[in-house]
């Protein structure tokens, strides 16, 4: 019997043996920290670019870092400490310090530094225009073979640029993307290499994302977000609004512009029992493992909703599990508080997965 078989066995009852299967995830670690409630201010981050997934959090005095290792247990001394006092509004980014913990990118308000774990300064540069629009978003790769590198989307004259720096400074790859503002938030998905795959870039309630062919041209996905992408750059996903504008949907890009293929829609999900008006998230989940795809169902609170349906019918979110040409399963946490709410979910790439509540981060698998 396979893995995904011997899943499927677990818990049919809850939601009937024609409704689909509920996933019981095994807790395969806890770790206990006062920094996970950070998580939701963007003062800390979870990092899956090292050989282990990492928790770092922005002080006051520079970046701490904490090494999630297997088994969990009480975060108490830091893998790294880069010193560096917090020089007006900060930003954490998605992987503000090199995979082998060699370097730091400092960014705030107004500039951004690099530093050693020693506090060594190794240069330092205004982090946006003239306006002191800010450095929107920071993360470091280990190309195979190769020194580490930053990537930085940081403000033009006609949109936005990214571009990818040596340790030493200088501009090694860039990438213009056509859309600008003040108030945008990025996301980059890079292959193994360290190369991009997608840009997503969002300002209010409108999304774009941007695929990237290996020639550097960019097909736009217009009102999508993007979710995650595969490494080994054979695609990336976006979630956004369905073609007749029903619903949220989960798409797959191809590279090179290739057509996306619709992985599920929210109204395929079993919703109808605990949501109120739900609806596919873009900010949380990604790829569990290669073809599945873990998944955040929300629902934005209403009063007036709450008080028609019942109150039994609103959660604020719930967990899924979807695949291509396979059923679409629901996670139900042990914890009887989390799972009313399981918040956020961090997938690893590897079948496992993080959630966190303010004191504790935790680690589940689906595997026996």
């Amino acid at each position: 019997m396979s893995e995904d078989e011997a899943l499927a066995r677990h818990g049919r009852d809850l939601l009937g043996s024609d409704a689909g299967v509920v996933i019981r995830p095994r807790l395969i670690g806890v770790y206990r920290t006062g920094h996970a409630g950070q998580l939701e201010t963007g003062s800390a981050v979870i990092d899956r670019a090292g050989r282990v997934p990492r928790l770092i959090v922005r002080t006051g005095d520079g970046l701490v870092v904490h090494e999630l290792r297997a088994g969990g247990g009480r975060l108490a001394e830091p893998a790294a400490v880069f010193p560096g006092e917090v020089r007006g509004r900060p930003t954490v980014g998605t992987g503000p310090v090199a995979p082998d913990l060699s370097h730091a990118a400092l960014v705030d308000e107004h500039s951004y530094r690099i530093v050693k774990p020693d506090g060594t300064l190794l240069w330092e540069r205004s982090a946006g225009s003239s306006e002191g629009v800010p450095v929107r978003y920071a993360r470091w790769v280990q190309p195979p073979g190769a020194e580490p590198r930053l990537w930085l989307a940081v403000p033009a004259e006609a949109g936005l640029r990214l571009q990818s720096l040596s340790v030493a400074g200088e501009v090694v790859d860039r990438l213009a993307v056509p859309i600008g503002g003040r108030h945008l938030s990025v996301g980059l998905a890079l292959d193994a290499g360290g190369r991009p795959v997608a840009v997503g870039v969002r300002s209010g309630a409108a999304a774009v994302t941007f695929g990237v062919g290996r020639d550097g041209v960019l097909s736009p996905a217009v009102e999508r977000e993007l979710l995650d992408a595969d490494p080994a750059g054979s695609g990336f996903v976006t979630v956004g609004r369905s073609d007749a504008g029903e619903t949220t949907d989960v798409r797959w890009h191809g590279p090179d512009g290739a057509a996306p293929v619709t992985v599920v829609a929210c109204t395929d999900l079993l919703t109808s029992d605990m949501h109120i008006r739900p609806y596919l998230s873009g900010s949380t989940g990604g790829l569990l493992r290669e073809g599945v795809l873990l998944l955040a169902v929300e629902d934005d609170y209403d009063e007036s909703d709450v008080e028609i349906f019942g109150a039994e019918r609103w959660r604020p979110s719930s967990h899924w599990l979807a695949a291509f040409g396979r059923s679409h399963d629901m996670i139900a946490y042990a914890d009887r508080a989390h799972a009313a709410d399981p918040g956020p979910a961090v997938p690893l790439g590897d079948g496992t997965w993080l959630t966190h509540d303010r004191d504790a981060l935790y680690h589940w698998s689906t595997g026996p």
